[in-house]
C-alpha cells in the first residue's frame, strides 16, 4: 500500500497551493484529479475563462466605447463561439502548463481518478478503468470545488438551457439570452453578452443587485448595466423554463414570459461532496454539500482539511490559494502562524468593473465608527477621460478622528486593479495623509486616491468650521 505525508482530492487552487506548498517543504504528496488537466473551475470553467471571455468582448466593442472617426470594428453575425473562446482556451492551455510545472518542480505526484475517504487515513483511487486502490496518507485535503446548483424541474438536457459551466460550450454565438440570477456569475455574463450586442435579459428574485455592495456603487453599476441594453427583472422568479422550436421559454411568477435564444441558470451553486466518503471519517457537510473547517481549516476530523468553494463564503480564487497555503502550512509547521489575509479585496468583473476591499460607510457606522466618505470622479482624472469612462467612481471609507483607511468602493476601469493600493492602505492603518502626499505617475487613475482624500479632508474641514462656529 502507498504512503503518502498528503492526499489532495482536487487540483483547483486550493489543493494545488496545499500540494505544492507541502511538497517543496520535502513532504511527499499526491494530487487526484477527476478531470484530465488540472485547474478546477478557475480555469476550465470559472475565473480563467469567464474573465478571457470579458477581455475578448471589450476587445471587440472598443471601437464603440471609444469612436475614431473612419473607424468601425463589427463582429460577424454568424460568429462561432469556439472562434470567439479561441483566446480562453488558449490561456486555459497555459495555465494548465503553469500548474503542472508547479507540480513538477515540488515532486508532486498526480494521479487521475476519483479519490473516496474511506478513514481519517485513507483514501481510495478509482481509476477511470474501474480498478481501485487504497492509498495511506497523513493528511488529506479535500478542494473538489463546487458546481452550479441544478433544480430538477429544469431538462438542462435541452441544448438551449445552460448553467454557468454549460454557457461556454455553445455551439454558437446567440441572438439573445435570459439568465436567472444576478450575482456576481450571472451579472459578469450579462455583461460580456450584451457588450456583444445581444439582446439580453436578466432575472434577479430579489430587490436588486448584489446587496454587499457599497448602495451607491451598486446603483451605478445597475444603471450602467440598463445602459448597455440589459433588461433587468427584480423580484421574480422563474417558474417554468422550457425548449421551443426557436429556442426558449422562461415563465415567471408574474406572469410575463421571456423569450430567447438560451436561457442560462445562475441561481447558486453545490459543492462536490457526493460519494466523496465524509461520512466515513465522522464529517458531515451541509445541505448545500458545504464543509465547515475551522481558522485553520482543518475539519471536524484532526487529519483532514478542505478548502476552496467546498468550505463556501469567499469561494474566490484568491481566498481559496491562500487557503491552501494556510492549510498545508498548519500541518506541517511550515510557517506556525501562517493566516489568511484579513484584508481580501473583491473583484466583479461585469462592464464596468466593480472593485471592493474593507468596510462600506453602513458597516463603518455599525461597528462604530464615525466614518465619512471622500468621492473622486473618472470624469475629472485625465486618464479617465483617455479610456471614455464618465460614469466611474472611487470611494473611500475613512474614520473622522483617527482618518484611518477603513474601506474603499471603486466602479470603472480596471477597478479591480486600483482596490489593491487601498488595500494596502487599510493592512498597513494608513491614514489619509498617506495618500495626500503619495506621488503617482501622470496620467493615472491612481490619482483618484488622492482626489478622494482631498474630498474626504474637505468634508473632515467643514465638520470643524461648523463645530467652531
Amino acid at each position: 500500500m502507498s504512503t503518502y505525508d498528503l492526499i489532495c482530492i482536487g487540483c483547483g487552487p486550493a489543493g494545488e497551493t496545499a500540494a505544492v506548498t507541502a511538497g517543496t517543504a520535502g513532504h511527499r504528496v499526491l494530487v487526484i484529479e477527476a478531470a484530465c488537466r488540472p485547474g478546477g473551475a478557475m480555469v476550465n470553467t470559472g475565473t480563467i475563462a469567464s474573465k478571457v471571455l470579458r477581455e475578448t468582448s471589450l476587445l471587440c466593442s472598443s471601437f464603440r466605447r471609444r469612436p475614431v472617426p473612419g473607424i468601425e470594428f463589427t463582429p460577424k453575425g454568424d460568429l462561432s463561439f469556439a472562434a470567439f473562446m479561441a483566446r480562453t482556451t488558449l490561456v486555459q492551455i497555459e495555465e494548465h502548463d503553469r500548474i503542472e510545472e508547479a507540480m513538477d518542480r515540488a515532486n508532486v505526484e498526480i494521479r487521475h481518478g476519483h479519490g473516496r475517504i474511506l478513514g481519517p487515513h485513507e483514501v481510495e483511487l478509482r481509476k477511470s478503468t474501474g480498478s481501485t486502490e487504497v492509498l495511506r496518507t497523513r493528511h488529506i485535503m479535500v478542494s473538489t470545488g463546487s458546481r452550479p446548483a441544478r433544480p430538477d424541474w429544469i431538462d438542462f438536457n435541452q441544448p438551449n438551457i445552460v448553467d454557468a459551466d454549460g454557457v461556454l460550450s455553445l455551439p454558437k454565438m446567440p441572438r439573445s439570452i435570459v439568465i436567472m440570477g444576478a450575482g456576481v456569475i450571472g451579472s459578469e455574463y450579462a455583461s460580456v453578452f450584451a457588450e456583444l450586442g445581444i439582446e439580453t435579459t436578466l432575472i434577479e428574485p430579489r430587490s436588486g443587485l448584489m446587496r454587499f455592495l457599497d448602495p451607491e456603487i451598486r446603483e451605478l453599476l445597475e444603471m450602467d448595466m440598463r445602459s448597455a441594453g440589459i433588461d433587468i427583472r427584480f423580484g421574480t422568479k422563474p417558474m417554468k423554463v422550457e425548449n421551443t422550436p426557436h429556442g426558449v421559454r422562461v415563465e415567471l411568477d408574474d406572469g410575463s414570459m421571456v423569450e430567447a435564444d438560451i436561457a442560462m441558470w445562475s441561481l447558486g451553486r453545490q459543492g462536490n461532496t457526493e460519494g466523496l466518503g465524509l461520512e466515513h471519517a465522522g464529517i458531515l457537510p451541509t445541505d448545500r454539500g458545504l464543509i465547515h473547517v475551522d481558522e485553520h481549516y482543518r475539519t471536524s476530523c484532526p487529519s483532514i482539511w478542505a478548502g476552496g468553494d467546498v468550505i463556501g463564503f469567499p469561494a474566490l480564487a484568491s481566498t481559496s490559494i491562500e487557503q491552501g497555503r494556510v492549510a498545508a502550512c498548519r500541518m506541517f509547521g511550515i510557517d506556525d502562524d501562517r493566516a489568511l489575509a484579513e484584508t481580501v479585496p473583491m473583484g466583479i468583473y461585469t462592464i464596468p468593473a466593480v472593485g471592493h476591499v474593507g468596510l462600506t460607510l453602513e458597516e463603518a457606522g455599525e461597528q462604530g465608527h464615525d466614518a465619512i466618505v471622500g468621492r473622486a470622479s473618472y470624469r475629472r482624472n485625465p486618464r479617465g477621460r483617455m479610456l471614455g469612462d464618465d460614469r466611474g467612481l472611487l470611494k473611500l471609507v475613512v474614520d473622522r478622528e483617527s482618518e484611518r483607511i477603513l474601506g474603499c468602493s471603486v466602479i470603472g476601469e480596471d477597478a479591480t486593479e486600483l482596490v489593491h493600493l487601498a488595500q494596502l492602505a487599510i493592512s498597513t492603518s494608513q491614514r489619509l495623509g498617506w495618500f495626500e502626499q503619495a506621488c503617482f505617475n501622470y496620467p493615472s487613475l491612481h490619482a483618484l486616491f488622492q482626489d478622494a482624500a482631498s474630498d474626504a479632508r474637505r468634508a473632515i474641514a467643514a465638520d470643524v468650521s461648523r463645530v467652531a462656529a
